[in-house]
């Protein structure tokens, strides 16, 4: 089995959907490796959906107006005839500015659970996050595929053999 930290898929799973530095998909786990550490089984997720994450527009929206306010007060610092002080403040402001502008809409992957314990894997790119997202979908529509007609199946016992020890 693989160890969830290491950088290597599964060697026992005999399909793989998708896989990168930290996740992968295989055809019954999806594994998030370090930082996080946790393993999902995938017949328990019920679905998965992907998009941008727009919470938190107010707190950014402060930001930017923090930012163009600053932008104003280094304007009139340059009219007061204090050059380094408006460029200074100027600077900071369009810094503010650029990384409030920037956090908008991170890119996300949400695992439904059926309840309220849905998780939210956060991406850095959109085409990454429908990538994991179109690799978990199609490896939970081959988990609930019943196989063709012909094909041997494997079948587990619901009531396995008990491990009696006399140790």
């Amino acid at each position: 089995m693989n160890r969830l930290g290491s950088n290597q898929p599964d060697s026992d799973s005999s399909k793989l959907y998708y896989y990168d530095d930290t996740i992968s998909v295989t055809k019954s786990m999806v594994t998030l490796g370090h930082p996080y550490n946790q393993a999902f089984n995938l017949a328990t997720i019920h679905g998965v959906s992907h998009g941008r994450d727009n919470s938190g527009m107010i707190v950014r929206l402060m930001w930017v107006l923090l930012g163009v306010f600053g932008l104003m007060i280094g304007a009139f610092l340059l009219f007061d005839d204090q050059t380094f002080s408006a460029f200074l403040v100027s600077l900071i402001s369009i810094g503010i500015s650029w990384l409030a502008i920037r956090g908008s809409g991170r890119p996300f992957v949400e695992l439904k659970f059926g309840g309220l314990n849905n998780q939210m894997l956060y991406m850095k790119r959109m085409d990454g996050a429908e990538a994991l997202a179109v690799a978990i979908k199609m490896a939970m529509h081959d988990l609930n595929t019943p196989p063709d007609p012909g094909q041997s199946v494997q079948l587990s016992p619901i009531f396995p053999d008990p491990v009696l020890s006399r140790n």
